[in-house]
């Protein structure tokens, strides 16, 4: 009875592997009959799990092929001029790939005899050496579509692709130059941007930097991804990199820098970088700025306010420069008014002649610093103390209507 029950079982395995086999098999006709790859990948799938045929290349080449040729139908239909879903064809391009990234190393097991004899990796190499330019199109295509997830993925493809021997040695004189993989990871960057996902929008900035991309608005957006995923090195090196490119046009590359080091504790690598930018951009009214925050940091503030007043002697319209000098003159007013004697006739006396001025000139520079940035809420905050203190009722009220 065992060996009756025993025998019994292994027919029953026997019938399932082929079942299996048999089904792939029939996903195979229906691919190279001209099936739709909906319906091919249907009749596939449970040998995609299927401990005999799972690990088998035919598996994953199959809905492959199948995927690639309603693909390029739909490219056909586009060359013409006819209407096609663009989402659909392009995610009909990602499935390919993926469905032959998975056959290829399955295509180089050894076979029961200890050879590897590859079946289908020069026909899929060959198909995905001809699909690079497609790869770009269809991150076009998503990215337009919203589906920046995709979009990422389509333009990640490519750079995979040039780093797979095969498929580059195939692309030969067609590989794409350092210039186009560049761009396209810039893209790729924006892409992952929208989606949030800061840690793959910074690696693809980083691609296309070491790809040779390069510009302002570049520099400045990686920078804010590295600050994003916490990467201060990469930040660091990022500003570092772009200070002598770009930095007299913008400010902000020698603002990250100092503001590494202030987070670091390390003032005197702030102040000689702070000072050797002012060295060689004196008329750079932001770099005095910086310098203002880097002496207020070390409770320098008399000196701040030297550094600010000077941001606003080489750019009157520089809203942070006012805003910063008023707050000096404003702290500077109030400490005199906290050693001011206690009785009140010699109070009021020296209020008016010590302390008065300077609320008078602090209001002054608050209003234009509000004039040139009303978004600041803290600037109404101080001119309402200012007129409060000043027993301004008309101004105290103006001031209250603006919040």
């Amino acid at each position: 009875m065992k060996k009756i029950s025993l025998l019994a079982l292994g027919l029953v395995f026997a019938f399932g592997a082929n079942a299996q086999m048999s089904v792939v098999k029939e996903a195979e006709k229906a691919m190279k009959g001209g099936e739709s790859a909906e319906k091919v990948v249907a009749v596939i799938t449970p040998a995609f799990t299927n401990p005999e045929t799972k690990d088998l290349a035919q598996t994953w080449f199959v809905p492959g092929k199948a995927s690639l040729n309603d693909y390029k139908q739909f490219i056909g239909w586009k060359s013409v001029g006819k209407d096609v879903d663009d989402v659909k064809m392009s995610n009909l391009l990602l499935d390919a790939y993926k469905y032959y990234t998975t056959a290829f190393p399955l295509d180089s097991l050894p076979d029961a005899k200890g050879k590897v004899k590859p079946k289908y990796s020069k026909e899929m190499v060959n198909d995905l050496a001809g699909l690079v330019g497609d790869f770009t199109n269809a991150g076009v295509y998503l990215y337009k579509a919203n589906d920046y997830k995709g979009a990422y993925r389509a333009w990640e493809i490519v750079a995979e692709m040039t780093e797979m021997p095969a498929v580059a040695k195939a692309l030969g004189q067609y590989m794409p130059g350092d210039t186009a993989l560049a761009e396209i990871a810039y893209n790729r960057a924006l892409a992952a941007w929208q989606i949030e996902d800061y840690p793959k929008a910074l690696d693809a900035f980083l691609y296309a930097k070491n790809h040779g991309f390069q510009n302002k608005t570049f520099y400045l957006q990686a920078i804010q991804m590295a600050s994003n995923v916490g990467a201060q090195d990469t930040l660091l090196a990022l500003a570092q990199e772009a200070l002598p490119l770009y930095g007299k046009e913008e400010p902000a590359f020698m603002g990250q820098i100092v503001n590494y080091y202030l987070q670091k504790k390390d003032y005197e690598n702030a102040a000689a970088t702070i000072d050797a930018a002012i060295q060689d951009d004196p008329a750079n009214a932001q770099y005095y700025v910086v310098k203002g925050v880097l002496l207020e940091e070390r409770d320098d503030e008399a000196g701040a306010k030297v550094a600010y007043t000077k941001a606003t002697e080489l750019d009157s319209e520089n809203a942070q420069a006012q805003y910063n000098l008023g707050r000096m003159i404003y702290n500077e007013a109030y400490r005199l008014s906290d050693n001011a004697p206690a009785a009140q006739a010699e109070y009021d006396a020296f209020f008016a002649e010590k302390v008065e001025p300077l609320l008078k000139q602090a209001a002054d520079v608050f209003e234009h610093a509000y004039d040139l940035d009303q978004d600041n809420p803290d600037t109404l905050k101080y001119l309402e103390n200012i007129y409060y203190s000043l027993r301004d009722e008309a101004k105290l009220q103006d001031v209250q209507n603006r919040k």
